[in-house]
């Protein structure tokens, strides 16, 4: 049978698994996990990684450009509101590769999205990168979590086949006439031995879920996640680790910022610096610092001029920040202002060598099996 066969009896038996302590305690503690977490909608990476020294930044963006920068380099300053991330670039544990895309990069939402999950830019993108890969490695089905709504593309493997999906809201679907009538149906044994299997999953996954939520509060308190949503989807991801999984995914919404992009990338980038020095905190605190590592993407940018709405419109590259046990630093060059592709910023480093970089340095796999050719090194990782 197929790993998408199990997944209903998984479910439960997993999440039951990863709420219990002792669980945590039996496993290989040496175990590597990647973290990817998706910037949904195209993050501005002009503001956020801010070319403070170049005039073009500021002729491009009269009143969009951020003039109170916090600078790092001699040509590049944060965002004021990833002020938590300077202590973790100065410690060596924070890489941004800049100018990452693909070429002839796509400007829709969804295609960019199927390109960047499956790293296919041509062709079919029925399956995703981070799919193929555990597939590779035969790995489970619990071993891989999504935490969220959507699943993925870069989780799902051939012919549809799933990893693990949690979401908190999940635990609170069952209010109201229909959802307790719902409920209560579940709580009648079943004479077949398929549906009361599924009842028996959907009951346990509901405990799992239940515990999983009280779990964060006191995970907020100790390693100083933010109590807002973003910041408990951090405190879960923290709390997960504890299970030791190869993969687990997140994605971040409403970065797509046509307007108001001052105020809604402001809120979103400081709920992104609070959640990775909390995680980063976390990890550390637990001595799996060497174990972990972060990547933070977006399916494009935004282009370099802003526009008539208080925003920018899509654009090409964008930055991918990496935390853990990386060699710090910015990648990749300063954005090319003054050498704009049809006002669009020049594709400097394809998205894919960072992947094959993963792949090759950090999971100990051949990187041509999952992505189909070789790509340079960016060289990030040892």
């Amino acid at each position: 049978m197929k790993r998408r066969d199990f997944l209903l009896t998984l479910s439960g038996s997993a999440l039951m698994a990863i709420v219990n302590p002792a669980f945590s305690k039996s496993i290989n503690k040496n175990q590597k996990t990647l973290i990817v977490i998706e910037l949904a909608g195209g993050n501005d990476g002009l503001n956020t990684f801010i070319p403070y020294k170049d005039s073009n930044y500021l002729r491009l963006r009269p009143t969009l450009g951020i003039k109170d920068g916090i600078p790092v380099t001699s040509s590049v300053a944060l965002h004021p509101a990833l002020k938590d991330l300077k202590p973790i670039l100065e410690s060596d544990r924070l890489a941004v590769v800049q100018n990452v895309s693909y070429p002839n990069p796509n400007l829709s939402h969804f295609r960019s999205k199927d390109i960047w999950q499956s790293a296919r830019p041509q062709g079919s993108t029925d399956t995703g990168w981070l799919a193929r890969y555990l597939e590779s490695t035969n790995s489970k089905a619990a071993e891989a979590i999504f935490l969220g709504e959507e699943y993925p593309l870069a989780l799902t493997g051939d012919k549809g086949d799933r990893f693990l999906q949690l979401s908190l809201g999940l635990g609170v679907k069952n209010k109201g006439n229909l959802g307790q009538a719902i409920q209560a149906q579940y709580q009648i044994p079943q004479s077949n031995p398929i549906a009361e299997t599924v009842r028996r999953t959907v009951l346990e996954s509901e405990d799992a879920i239940e515990q999983l939520s009280k779990d964060l509060n006191q995970r907020i308190a100790n390693h100083g996640y933010a109590p807002t949503p973003i910041g408990r989807q951090f405190a879960l991801l923290g709390r997960l680790l504890e299970s030791n999984p190869k993969v687990l995914y997140m994605a971040i919404g409403g970065w797509d910022t046509h307007t108001r992009q001052e105020q809604t990338q402001k809120r979103l980038l400081e709920q992104l610096g609070l959640g990775l020095a909390a995680l980063n905190r976390d990890i550390k605190a637990r001595g799996m610092d060497k174990n972990v590592l972060t990547m933070v993407q977006s399916e494009f940018g935004r282009r370099p001029a802003q526009n008539g709405n208080g925003g920018t419109d899509h654009g090409t590259t964008g930055p991918v920040i990496l935390l853990g046990d990386v060699k710090g630093g910015f990648y990749g060059g300063d954005p090319k202002l003054d050498s704009l592709v049809n006002n669009n910023l020049p594709v400097v480093v394809d998205f894919r060598s960072i992947y094959s970089e993963i792949l090759n340095n950090w999971e100990k796999v051949d990187s041509k099996v999952v992505l189909g050719q070789d790509f340079p090194k960016v060289g990030f990782l040892a």
